[in-house]
């Protein structure tokens, strides 16, 4: 079975309807003006009949076609034709058998009995000489027939103009009609074509782009709708593949950190002995030194590996977040120092007690601070505040740092992804996590040579 679109089916049904009334309605006006007409017609000649039968006139045709502008024509009882004022006739048209059948004279004499009990005049249309005429009879002293015929070509004239007009004018209707149905049935299935084509990308896995909404009907809404669940959809998506990326990561982490520690703690303790030895030299004591600050820079790098892999229970108690915060800037004000960073503070005085654990959120401010200072080499200000919105509280550094590219931005809480020498690239993986653990949040605005700001959300 053949597949109609939404435009046909919605224009088609209409149209048809459209088009059936706009024939139908003009032929039925035209046939109620010509009945009109013709019944006008017929009374006017009629009362025309009644003068010259009733005055006599009848006895001259020639006054009377001139008078009237009709055509006369005589018969006898025994149906042959006794005068005319019709001329040009062929000889088929004269034979007076051929004419007595025409004019169905036959039976006119039952009629003219029959009409006191009917007022309506006695008539009948015929075409002579290929004009159409209706024919008025009345019934003579010793039975003959008179024929009164009246032309009928203007009423054909006239009707046919009038159809022709009504028909034309339909034919414009139609078109006109059928151009504004196109074109609403277009401006209604355009955008469904243009959300069925997006259901198309959305299908073959391409979520980041979004329908564009054209109307504000419910096709629109349909719209809106279908945008935020792909905009749902690629969330979870996204959120899917974190977690196993994440889940992943955490068994390479600790497999790694299980392999590793062992021999350093063996490496650390041979070289812990050999420094003890009196026959160590300086230049071996000092080598010696070095060798144990990369086995502690190793061992603090198996630490976060393991910090990452190691499944977390959060500790929630009720306590005010400003005095946690201040605690981890406190321990770092020395670095901060060193580094020539100017630390700015502004912490809300109307921030309310909520649950956290306070361990996972240092962790976390931490290695938010440690980001912007090591983004700050040439040092330059950071600046630390809080604040509510709505129902979280809002934890936001902003370092005036060498920033982050676009680019990178999105790859930022991929597991081991860093663009730093010495980093593993789980801190910011690890924040994340330890946030959305609270219930909580992590955005990251970053211009480049300019700095970079993060915004982290716990909910209250």
């Amino acid at each position: 079975m053949r597949r109609f679109s939404i435009q046909t089916k919605i224009v088609l049904p209409f149209l048809l309807l459209f088009v059936f009334v706009s024939i139908l309605v003009p032929l039925i006006t035209v046939e109620l003006f010509v009945w009109k007409y013709s019944e006008q017609f017929t009374r006017e000649t009629e009362g025309w009949l009644n003068v010259i039968v009733d005055t006599g006139y009848f006895l001259d045709n020639i006054k009377v076609k001139q008078a009237y502008s009709v055509e006369i024509m005589i018969f006898g009882s025994d149906y042959t034709l006794n005068s005319t004022t019709l001329t040009g006739l062929s000889d088929e048209e004269q034979n007076y058998e051929y004419l007595a059948n025409l004019f169905e004279l036959k039976d006119i004499k039952q009629k003219s009995e029959d009409q006191a009990a009917n007022t309506l005049p006695i008539t009948h249309d015929i075409t002579l000489g290929g004009i159409p005429y209706k024919v008025f009879y009345r019934i003579l002293p010793q039975g003959r027939y008179y024929c009164l015929l009246r032309p009928m070509d203007e009423i054909a004239d006239a009707k046919r103009t009038l159809t022709w007009s009504m028909l034309g004018i339909a034919v414009f209707v139609i078109a006109l009609v059928a151009f504004i149905s196109q074109k609403i049935g277009k401006n209604l299935t355009d955008p469904i074509k243009d959300l069925v084509g997006f259901t198309t990308q959305v299908a073959e896995g391409n979520l980041d782009n979004q329908c564009e909404i054209k109307t504000q009907d419910e096709i629109g809404d349909l719209t809106v709708a279908f945008n935020q669940m792909t905009h749902d959809l690629k969330q979870s998506r996204d959120k899917l593949i974190q977690a196993e990326r994440l889940a992943t990561a955490g068994k390479m982490s600790a497999s790694f950190a299980h392999e590793i520690r062992n021999p350093l703690s063996s490496m650390r303790m041979l070289s812990q002995m050999l420094m003890k030895k009196p026959d160590v030299t300086p230049e071996q004591q000092k080598s010696l030194e070095y060798i144990l600050e990369e086995i502690e820079r190793i061992d603090n790098i198996v630490k976060g590996l393991m910090d990452f892999a190691r499944p977390t229970t959060l500790n929630l108690e009720q306590q005010p977040l400003p005095p946690v915060l201040q605690s981890v800037l406190a321990l770092m004000e020395a670095n901060l120092e060193h580094h020539q960073i100017h630390l700015v503070s502004d912490f809300s005085s109307d921030l309310t007690e909520f649950k956290f654990d306070s361990d996972k959120v240092k962790q976390a401010f931490m290695n938010v601070v440690l980001n912007g200072m090591e983004a700050m080499p040439e040092g330059g200000t950071l600046t630390v505040s809080t604040f509510k919105e709505k129902a979280a509280v809002c934890i936001q550094v902003m370092d005036t740092g060498v920033g982050i590219s676009e680019e990178d931005i999105d790859h930022l809480f991929e597991p081991f992804f860093t663009r730093k020498d010495k980093g593993t690239g789980l801190g910011l993986a690890n924040v994340k996590r330890i946030l959305e653990e609270h219930n909580g949040k992590i955005e990251i605005d970053s211009t480049l040579s300019e700095g970079t700001t993060v915004t982290m959300w716990l909910p209250c």
